[in-house]
């Protein structure tokens, strides 16, 4: 059993995983980059037309500008986001982790979740983080900082168990047994 006292990961390490999901990913992406791409196709489609009779830098001007401004709001969203979660009960208590050949545990005093192996996608370790991939939109991240050497190690080596034994991600393919069926 592995112990994990005060997880609190910084943004830094909470950032967006880049894969691990496949297609819902770049299809998660489109509402980002879709506008993009429309105003550079209408931006070059007007100055095809127009044969020179725009402003020069007309088009990537306000390109420019339009990408400072939505970078601006994004910092403004993510700032006035985090203010509000610390607002919240459970949103400045530090986590209580436990991992175990079951699966693992997370508490913070006001709730607790547990998840068996088999809900689990895949682990990602990433030079910072392990990254639990349980859905597209929930991936519970470890920070490393936070591991001893020791336990580093041992997390490791149960990732490795858990992956050969078939038991991670088992879940994806999970077939009721009939001990799992609730009578009517």
């Amino acid at each position: 059993m592995i112990v994990i006292d005060k997880v609190a990961p910084t943004a830094r390490e909470l950032r967006p995983i880049q894969r691990g999901w496949g297609l819902i990913h770049w299809i998660g992406c489109l509402p980002v980059w879709l506008p993009w791409l429309a105003i550079a196709g209408f931006g070059i489609t007007a100055s095809v037309l127009a044969r020179g009779a725009l402003p020069p830098f007309l088009t990537s001007g306000f390109m420019i500008v339009t990408l400072v401004l939505w970078r601006w709001s994004g910092v403004l969203v993510q700032r006035v986001c985090a203010r509000e979660a610390r607002k919240a009960p459970v949103g400045g208590l530090d986590w209580h982790w436990t991992i175990d050949e079951q699966g693992f545990v997370f508490d913070n005093g006001l709730q607790t979740n547990r998840l068996d192996w088999r809900g689990v996608k895949t682990v990602r370790e990433e030079k910072d983080r392990f990254v639990f991939l349980v859905s597209p939109a929930n991936n519970p991240v470890l920070p490393v900082r936070l591991l001893e050497a020791g336990q580093l190690e041992a997390l490791r080596g149960l990732i490795t168990q858990i992956t050969a034994s078939g038991r991670l991600g088992g879940g994806v393919d999970y077939v009721a047994l009939p001990s799992d069926k609730i009578d009517p």
